[in-house]
């Protein structure tokens, strides 16, 4: 799912200029190293896999050396990693400052890019980010393909307590929501999903996404929360979207999914956290597919202080009585916002964190029908197979299996 999901947030930024009071940093390297020059992908370093920089001394941190490379001299892959000055503050602080920012564009919006450019523009981009980096905005450029234009909000978890699961799913005040179409809206429908962030005391935030279908709802759908949406969705028969299945193999061997694991972290330790959510909405909003414009208008009938979701949870994959842990309550009005549009970044926890902690729930699921591919596990795909299978079919590398190549 994070292939849409992702895709979904692969809501790229303009660049993050005018958020320095959120994130405020040059990027790092792997090795440690110090970028000469700004952070670029290229079909030739594993197919765009990751952002790369081209490097001040090849003698990087730890005695490593830098590698080398014909077209670039020495050089190193990117990591953005968190910003202290802005992490260490309060939740309700960090919140603030990211609403402040929203509302003060509060009535301007991004826009969908042409449909030919979406397909090239994520083919050439670094998936791998959206998983990575650790920012609350975009920390490099980037541009917003799909999820292009939506609306934004204040929102808490209010949980029931009646429940195992630890960390924030015992209740988080300081929340953000996008509410947006993975796709534009048109004759062909409309693609609900959201991002959501809750912010935490002095560390990074915990985010994950969720939608209905990568395939997206019929016109016939009128309301945008027609259906109940959930961080693991299924695969899809579009020729277009198993092409963008495959670039996202480059950062997860289960695409389909996001974990959840972090949001149950606390400094205490890892608590309990479930296999997946289901998000049932108790609100309508009117969206007429053919006018996107008045659909967003819409969301600003919610009014804060709904209960906007409930929120189920399967405790694991064999679960098929999923437990009520909580609800999803508006505290700031939903506006649409180019900053939020354009900056705001939700970042994506990989499947597998969540595998290595349950490795007993992959032997409870078919991974080549729910993950997207059999070889998936407890260990994401690293750089070097970038330019592996799916791309280069019937190659088997890195436990890849020779039938996890994508049929288009």
């Amino acid at each position: 799912m994070a292939l849409i999901l992702i895709a979904l947030t692969l809501l790229s930024a303009a660049s993050g200029q005018g958020t320095e009071d959120i994130y405020n940093q040059p990027p790092s390297t792997v090795k440690g190293c110090e970028c000469k020059s700004a952070c670029q992908t290229s079909v030739l370093f594993e197919c765009n896999t990751a952002p790369f920089c081209e490097v001040v001394d090849k003698n990087c941190a730890g005695g490593q050396t830098a590698e080398w490379s014909v077209t670039h001299g020495y050089y190193d892959y990117c990591v953005y990693e968190p910003f202290g000055d802005y992490e260490q503050m309060p939740a309700s602080r960090k919140k603030d400052l990211v609403m402040s920012h929203i509302t003060a564009d509060a009535g301007t919006k991004g826009t969908y890019p042409s449909a030919l450019s979406v397909l090239g523009g994520i083919m050439g981009e670094s998936v791998r980010v959206t998983f990575d980096a650790s920012a609350d905005v975009f920390p490099a450029k980037r541009t917003k393909y799909i999820h292009s234009v939506g609306v934004h909000g204040g929102i808490k978890f209010v949980s029931t307590g009646a429940h195992k699961y630890g960390g924030l799913f015992q209740g988080a005040d300081h929340g953000i929501v996008r509410f947006s179409s993975a796709k534009e809206p048109g004759s062909g429908g409309v693609a609900p999903g959201m991002g959501v962030k809750f912010f935490r005391d002095g560390r990074p935030s915990a985010n994950f996404v969720s939608m209905y279908s990568l395939d997206g709802q019929t016109c016939a759908d009128k309301n945008f929360f027609a259906h109940d949406w959930s961080n693991h969705v299924h695969a899809t028969d579009s020729f277009g979207l198993k092409l963008v299945a495959a670039k996202f193999w480059q950062a997860s061997y289960c695409p389909a999914m996001v974990g959840l694991s972090d949001l149950a972290s606390s400094r205490g330790g890892q608590g309990s956290f479930p296999w997946r959510l289901s998000f049932h909405a108790l609100i309508d909003v009117d969206c007429p597919c053919t006018d996107y414009n008045q659909c967003l208008a819409n969301f600003a009938k919610v009014t804060v202080g709904t209960k906007i979701f409930e929120v189920r949870a399967f405790a694991d994959p064999k679960d098929t009585s999923p437990q009520l842990i909580g609800h999803i309550e508006l505290t700031d009005p939903l506006v649409t916002s180019k900053f939020g549009d354009e900056k705001l970044f939700f970042s994506h926890q990989h499947m597998e964190d969540d595998f290595i902690i349950h490795p007993e729930w992959l032997k409870a699921i078919d991974r080549k029908a729910e993950c997207g591919m059999g070889c998936a596990g407890t260990r994401a795909p690293p750089v070097s197979v970038g330019c592996s299978s799916p791309f280069h079919p019937g190659k088997d590398v890195s436990g890849m299996l020779t039938n996890d190549t994508i049929t288009v």
